[in-house]
């Protein structure tokens, strides 16, 4: 009994599959729709029939594909004929036991193997024809490999002696979009083969997507053959051609808008005057205290110079981007870029003196431990701390000879030696330094020997001479790492710029090249900031 009941299960699961109610989900409509179709891939197929006179190419379309009471005549394009005659003249494929093939006969192979499809779908849904999955399935294959060898043949390119035939140009360059469409057809009748070993219950659902999808396709194939072509060539210069009108009047535009903007940046800064003055008079003051820092470190520059070279800078970088730009956007670029080049160029002093300390440090650093051996022999030698100072002053090299002497011309000239030495700690940015002055103020007050203080002091600068080189060893990848992440992404702008420049100078000055290129400019500063804390240590 148990056998018997499972033989009966399979029994009704095989006839399940086999039954006639396979798949007719579709409506009548889609039918309808189904057989507009096939009736528009025959009237291709006939009109590429060089057998028949063009007299006699007249088809009507029936009332039900037409969305009216009436039904349409379909008459073949004047454009045709005379296409029909030299597309028929190539011989484009040989087939052995077939014979040659024209480019008309690969045409019409195509619409036909569409037709015979659509015709293998409608008849699978008449429900008084019973559905043979495996005889279904194998059409569709056999409709699919015949299309696929279609379009690779009408895919070539062909020479004739020493002209190339190129089909995709064929019918005024139909031809191109047609087999764009045929290859989406192709596409389609893949998916209507793979609903097959869908699950039933998602089967007939797919079926019919893929189908319907192909019927849509075949009307666009229709509409583009009947269509005008896409016009081709070179366009007319007269097109684009502007009058003098026209050009004048984007003139007064630009300059009109340019004044507005102007003249909004005008009445905000007359609102902003008292603020601007109280600002301007506190610059003035730091602008002349940091001409003094910067001769303190030996260095003679006008303030001047470095703000409205800055400002120079980014105008001139402002400018050849406006002009890129074009325009009242080329003008807004120009502002945006000369308005941040006075924010940085305000900052731009501070941020150079700074720069100038910290290079001067790490170079009087290195020079530290031969003058502190210097210091320790001349002290052993009987002279006293000023004249080891005058000492270094004379046998070492800049820039800590400069900073020496400095300290015996301010007490010779009667400044105390202590002051002096502080001096010397507020113009140098020197930890090892500081140390050292500390150490003698404190000697000159409640004495001691500075010959050992400078012998601790020459062992503690080795051994932190060592660390620094083992800690730059173990940093080094961070910081080549940041290098790259700073510098890549503009080689990668700079190769593509010179392969591509046209695409790459409209892409960078439209808004949306503008916002990614600002977009990624703060988002490179963000990656390297962090890579440079991952590689600092403090001890």
């Amino acid at each position: 009994m148990r056998r018997l009941g499972i033989f009966a299960l399979v029994g009704v699961m095989l006839l399940g599959l086999a039954q006639p109610g396979y798949s007719r989900g579709i409506s009548d409509k889609d039918r309808i729709k189904i057989r507009c179709a096939m009736q528009k891939m025959l009237f291709l197929a006939e009109m590429f029939d060089v057998r028949v006179e063009n007299e006699k190419k007249k088809f009507q379309l029936p009332k039900e594909c037409t969305n009216t009471d009436k039904p349409r005549d379909i008459i073949m394009p004047k454009w045709f004929p005379e296409e029909l005659t030299r597309m028929d003249s190539n011989k484009v494929v040989y087939v052995p036991n077939e014979g040659t093939y024209s480019e008309v006969d690969l045409w019409r192979q195509a619409f036909s193997n569409v037709y015979l499809f659509l015709d293998r779908a409608d008849k699978s849904l008449d429900p008084n024809i019973p559905i043979v999955l495996d005889q279904l399935s194998r059409g569709y294959v056999g409709n699919r490999n015949n299309l696929v060898a279609t379009i690779d043949r009408l895919n070539k390119d062909l020479l004739r002696g020493k002209q190339m035939l190129i089909m995709k140009d064929s019918m005024e360059g139909r031809a191109r979009s047609m087999l764009s469409t045929l290859e989406l057809i192709n596409s389609e009748f893949l998916s209507t083969i793979e609903s097959f070993s869908s699950p039933l219950s998602k089967r007939e659902d797919k079926y019919r997507q893929s189908v319907m999808a192909v019927v849509v396709l075949a009307n666009h194939l229709f509409s583009q053959f009947m269509s005008s072509p896409i016009p081709g060539g070179v366009p007319d210069p007269k097109i684009y051609r502007t009058t003098r009108a026209e050009r004048s009047t984007g003139t007064f535009m630009i300059l009109l808008g340019s004044a507005l903007a102007g003249l909004a940046v005008f009445l905000f800064l007359e609102g902003k005057r008292e603020n601007i003055a109280q600002f301007l008079e506190e610059y003035r003051q730091k602008s002349s205290a940091w001409a003094e820092d910067f001769n303190r470190q030996f260095v003679t520059i006008d303030i001047k110079y470095i703000v409205f070279g800055t400002i120079g800078i980014f105008a001139l970088g402002g400018l050849a981007l406006g002009v890129m730009a074009g325009g009242f956007l080329g003008v807004f670029i120009f502002l945006i870029i000369l308005f941040m080049g006075g924010y940085v160029s305000i900052r731009m002093p501070m941020a150079v003196l700074d720069m100038l300390k910290k290079s001067r440090g790490r170079k009087i650093n290195n020079q530290l431990m031969d003058s502190l051996i210097l210091l320790s022999n001349s002290l052993r030698s009987g002279m006293d701390i000023v004249q080891g100072f005058e000492m270094v002053s004379k046998d070492m090299l800049p820039p800590i000879a400069d900073e020496f002497g400095l300290v015996v011309k301010n007490y010779q000239l009667g400044t105390p030696f202590e002051k002096a030495l502080d001096g010397l700690t507020e113009r140098v940015e020197s930890r090892m330094l500081s140390y050292i002055v500390k150490a003698i103020i404190i000697q000159r007050q409640v004495g001691g020997n500075l010959t050992v203080i400078f012998a601790r002091l020459v062992e503690n600068i080795r051994e932190e001479s060592k660390l620094e080189e083992k800690l730059a060893a173990m940093t080094a990848q961070q910081k080549i790492q940041s290098i790259v992440v700073s510098i890549m992404p503009f080689v990668m702008m700079l190769v593509m710029f010179i392969f591509n420049p046209q695409q790459m100078i409209g892409f960078y000055t439209s808004p949306v090249g503008i916002c990614v290129f600002v977009f990624c400019i703060i988002w490179i500063g963000i990656g390297m900031k962090v890579l440079q804390k991952m590689g600092e240590v403090r001890v």
